[in-house]
């Protein structure tokens, strides 16, 4: 599918949770007893950003297994942009809801398997926590105006994270080469000894599905996995309510052939 389409159907998913979100928002308001309307906002767009799981759940189990992406970006990211606004009472409400593919991404070990890495502030990948909630600052977590900031260009879960924040033996580094920006392809065939990817960037421009698995593994016995199909993406979701707003930053990882969230962190 190509990114236009892909944005497409992404939009439709925005304002599938807009629309859903604005009766939450409404009970809201007769039932959520708060100091201010600055609270009593801030409660209902977390109901809203909680109303964004179903419909990203249901767009990932549709469509995640055939995304493609233009090979000169600087982050796996797919960006949508509202396009229709609901006003509530005078309020503006708009939900915005961006993608960014983990495997798509410096896997957390690039270090190790001799990738040179993007960005020099990696300190959060020593979390004693999976994820950017151990060291992340805010401005680890990429937005669509900087999607290449440390979030949107280095994985936290690929590979998969245990719980004191070390690689589990079991799952080693992935790179899906339909997603991933060329620097990093051209950076792991550089290292393995794979050859030209030429062929893949074209087929890519041309918004072509690359098929491919395959395990490589060096003379040093460092590994990496050629993948076509993500199973871990992370979403950064924003929220407005007026002139207020609300983010949260959440993965969300294909297991046993279902999506479901496996973290949350509230970024605002």
């Amino acid at each position: 599918m190509k990114p236009r389409g892909v944005a497409m159907l992404l939009v439709l998913v925005v304002l599938t949770v807009v629309v859903s979100a604005v009766s939450i928002i409404a009970r809201a308001r007769t039932t959520v007893v708060l100091t201010g309307s600055h609270m009593v906002h801030r409660a209902q767009l977390g109901q809203l950003l909680e109303a964004s799981d179903a419909p990203i759940r249901s767009w990932l189990q549709e469509h995640a297994g055939s995304i493609v992406l233009p090979p000169e970006i600087d982050a796996p990211c797919i960006l949508v942009s509202q396009s229709s606004n609901m006003i509530m009472n005078g309020d503006e409400v708009r939900i915005q809801i961006t993608a960014w593919d983990q495997l798509g991404m410096y896997p957390r070990n690039a270090i190790a398997l001799g990738l040179p890495m993007p960005v020099e502030d990696v300190a959060w990948m020593d979390s004693d926590l999976p994820g950017l909630d151990g060291h992340g600052a805010r401005a680890d977590f990429p937005t669509s105006d900087n999607p290449a900031s440390v979030g949107g260009v280095t994985a936290t879960h690929n590979p998969w994270p245990t719980r004191s924040g070390t690689t589990r033996a079991r799952g080693g580094a992935q790179i899906n080469i339909n997603t991933a920006p060329k620097e990093l392809v051209e950076r792991v065939f550089d290292r393995f000894g794979l050859g030209d990817p030429g062929w893949i960037f074209q087929r890519r421009v041309a918004g072509e599905f690359v098929a491919m698995t395959q395990q490589i593994e060096g003379a040093d016995r460092a590994a990496i996995s050629l993948v076509s199909v993500s199973r871990v993406w992370s979403f950064r979701i924003d929220a407005w309510f007026g002139t207020i707003r609300r983010s949260c930053w959440c993965i969300y990882a294909n297991q046993g052939g279902n999506w479901r969230m496996v973290q949350r962190l509230a970024i605002d």
